[in-house]
């Protein structure tokens, strides 16, 4: 199973979470992907480590109170689910612009694996 798998298994164990490993356009409150956020190189006598960290990107709804209340009720658990599979090390609520121009409230809940440093 793949990283991205595994990110997004955990995820979609929690009650109004559907994730998928890559991106899909949806404006489904609750719908996730994960996204590879970036990748921190570090030289250390030679030798080239790669420190990737990951996101997972969940829809809100428009309706701002119904997104602070899904952030304080469903994030918590959320971050629980990914806890064996991410160290999360934060979640921002922020509005993200899909290809097709159409802007949608998120949450981003990024983290690293520790296998990966």
């Amino acid at each position: 199973m793949s990283i991205r798998e595994e990110i997004a298994e955990a995820a979609t164990t929690v009650y109004g979470v559907t994730c998928t490993p890559y991106y899909e356009q949806t404006t489904n409150p609750g719908h996730a992907f994960v996204r590879l956020e970036r990748i921190n190189y570090e030289n250390a006598f030679g030798r080239v480590y790669a420190h990737p960290s990951w996101n997972v990107v969940v829809v809100l709804s428009q309706n701002m109170a119904i997104a602070e209340r899904f952030i304080e009720d469903v994030v918590p658990a959320l971050v629980d689910a990914l806890k064996d599979v991410l160290i999360v090390t934060s979640a921002v609520p922020q509005r993200t612009q899909f290809p097709d121009g159409t802007t949608v409230p998120c949450v981003f809940i990024n983290g690293h694996r520790e296998a990966d440093d």
